[in-house]
């Protein structure tokens, strides 16, 4: 059997809801495959990727409040073209791409990458909001943090929702709550690198493309 394919779950933080004007304050990523572990398909982690990034703008309260940063945090950051280039060489070419409710961090990214001149990856991305709420349909809540408190014990790591909204945190919970998403309905033969997102397209529909949002 062909290796397990490889994942970045990413997070971004940003000073509001709207690409057009708002901006990236935070970046960051986990990249991970998949392995057999006590006869289950667990995640296993490969790398982390974490970053303030330096705004054009004060950081309006209401953002602060949910993403609890504020300027001070972020005045000594690098500025986001820096932080994307470090971003996009950790993420590599041969990735999958996951973000929950992906169309929100996909459009900020893009947008951020083009306003820099930058080239946009040709990275599938997959929206594990889409997933779960195939998958998981007796959840009443898709909410990450809520997906993640009711998976309990299927999940490698507790849920502490004072991190919650943090990006690095918000990472490391995507990847735990995707991969049992991904266990509840494909076989280890269906998540290798040749067939992973055919398999899980059927499932998700089309995967994004970055370049569909700029």
């Amino acid at each position: 059997m062909l290796p397990y394919v490889t994942f970045v779950a990413f997070d971004l933080e940003t000073t509001g809801l709207y690409a057009k004007k708002d901006e990236i304050i935070e970046v960051a990523g986990v990249k991970y495959t998949l392995e057999k572990k006590d006869g289950k398909i667990s995640a296993k982690t490969i790398g982390e990727y974490s970053s303030f990034v330096k705004p054009n703008m004060f950081i309006p309260k209401e953002a602060t409040r949910i993403n609890k940063i504020t300027d001070q945090m972020v005045d000594d950051a690098p500025p986001a073209k820096k932080v994307l280039t470090e971003f996009i060489r950790f993420c590599g070419l041969s990735t999958v791409l996951v973000a929950h409710n992906a169309a929100f961090d996909s459009e900020f990214l893009a947008k951020t990458l083009k306003r820099n001149g930058m080239m946009i990856p040709q990275n599938p991305v997959i929206d594990s909001l889409k997933v779960s709420r195939k998958i998981m349909l007796e959840a009443p809540s898709h909410k990450l943090g809520e997906l993640a408190k009711r998976l309990g014990n299927q999940l490698s790591l507790k849920v502490d929702e004072a991190n919650l909204h943090r990006a690095l945190y918000d990472c490391e919970v995507l990847k735990e709550v995707f991969t049992a998403c991904l266990r509840k309905r494909f076989q280890e033969k269906e998540l290798t690198m040749d067939k992973a997102i055919q398999s899980i397209e059927k499932v998700h529909g089309t995967a994004l493309q970055l370049k569909s949002y700029v």
